[in-house]
């Protein structure tokens, strides 16, 4: 220590470096960011070139970094920034992006800083993608979370969700679902459809930006082309639409499956045809879609409702049921209906959808078994699986 003092030349570097990884660390702790502990967030793409982030948190406004997740896995850097509107509940619209790209992003709330998220936005031609479905996550929510934490580690691009997402549109409920489906919606994109225990409550328009269609908020049923493949969300809850809301959906519907399309994929929440012991269908629904369905050649119909899975052929179309997101689980009628196919019971599951140029596969992925209480983890094995082939095109006369 003499030897220092007895230098000045040495002595004014070591404190001058001294100070420096003081000011450094006084720096970093002043900047470092607080614990991340608002709901969300989460990501919907709208268009090839347009998603919007929402995220619960402080009475602050917040900013979305982001950028495509291959600049930021090579050099850790979010390039651009987007501010968000709103207090509680925050919302920015991200536009210009580029058609087809998976991006990364985090949301600034504060000192707080969100984990680094995912999302997808649809290409504007035909490729190989994978998509998720799952149904049915309210009230066991401890359950919802094994289901989220699997699927959040598939390779998808995106994840729909048919229903019945809370028990009860309260803003405790919400929070839960949130909490527990965090993994999965930080993983990808988010779309949802509305179920009955959503009461069609403003709370879930607000929650949820949806591509464009009709309905309440213009939202209520939407369509999204990705690329070539059509994915087309409804509102089957007829105590809310009664008979001029039914009416404009189904108008707006049979004009949507019109167009042209390698794939046309459909969700809604209640089953038209079912052998739930509880619930049997709506086959007075059916009568009305169905027809509808069947002569606009759709792949495959996806609904939730009743707590099991089922996978369903009635009039050539697939309809598959999956309400097996975490909701208390419902038997199945010992005699099943007319057209199905399989029928498991007290599994928690979700679907994987592979869509390839020349085929789409669904496979039924369980998660646990859940029997007199006890929750046994299930390997991701599929329990079904599924080839459904393209629409033809059609042929010029």
């Amino acid at each position: 220590m003499k030897e220092l003092f007895s230098n000045p030349k040495l002595g004014f570097l070591v404190l001058a470096a001294l100070f420096l990884v003081a000011a450094l660390a006084w720096q970093g702790g002043r900047e470092a960011p607080a614990p991340w502990t608002a709901p969300g967030p989460w990501a919907s793409p709208l268009s090839p070139d347009q998603a919007v982030v929402t995220w619960w948190g402080e009475e602050v406004e917040g900013t979305v970094e982001y950028g495509p997740a291959t600049t930021y896995e090579g050099t850790g850097v979010l390039p651009y920034r987007a501010r968000g509107e709103g207090n509680e509940l925050g919302r920015a619209t991200l536009a210009g992006l580029t058609p087809g790209t998976r991006y990364a992003y985090r949301v600034r709330l504060g000192q707080a800083v969100s984990p680094v998220c995912y999302f997808t936005v649809p290409p504007e031609e035909f490729r190989p993608f994978t998509f998720l479905v799952y149904g049915d996550s309210r009230t066991n929510y401890d359950l919802h979370a094994l289901v989220a934490e699997r699927m959040a580690e598939e390779t998808a691009e995106f994840v729909v969700h048919t229903g019945d997402l809370i028990e009860s549109p309260t803003q405790r409920e919400w929070r839960e679902f949130f909490s527990t489906g965090s993994p999965l919606f930080r993983a990808m994109s988010f779309l949802c459809i509305i179920g009955n225990h959503e009461r069609n409550s403003r709370t879930y328009y607000e929650l949820f930006s949806l591509p464009a269609g009709g309905g309440r908020a213009g939202e209520q049923w939407w369509s999204l082309n990705w690329g070539e493949v059509l994915l087309v969300g409804l509102d089957s809850n007829l105590q809310y639409l009664k008979l001029t809301g039914l009416r404009e959906e189904t108008d707006w519907l049979r004009e949507v499956l019109a167009q042209d399309a390698r794939y046309k994929f459909v969700f809604f929440h209640h089953p038209l045809y079912s052998s739930d012991a509880h619930y049997g269908g709506n086959e007075s629904l059916g009568t009305i879609w169905a027809p509808i369905f069947q002569e606009a050649g759709v792949t495959a119909v996806f609904v939730g409702h009743c707590h099991n899975y089922e996978h369903v052929i009635k009039d050539g179309v697939q309809y598959f049921i999956t309400g097996g997101g975490g909701a208390p689980l419902y038997p199945l009628s010992e005699e099943r209906i007319e057209g199905s196919v399989l029928g498991i019971e007290d599994t928690l599951h979700y679907l994987r959808v592979t869509v390839a140029e020349d085929g789409a596969r669904v496979e039924m992925i369980p998660v646990a078994r859940v029997e007199g209480g006890q929750v046994i983890p299930l390997p991701p094995e599929p329990m079904e699986t599924v080839e459904l082939a393209p629409i033809p095109v059609p042929t010029a006369p």
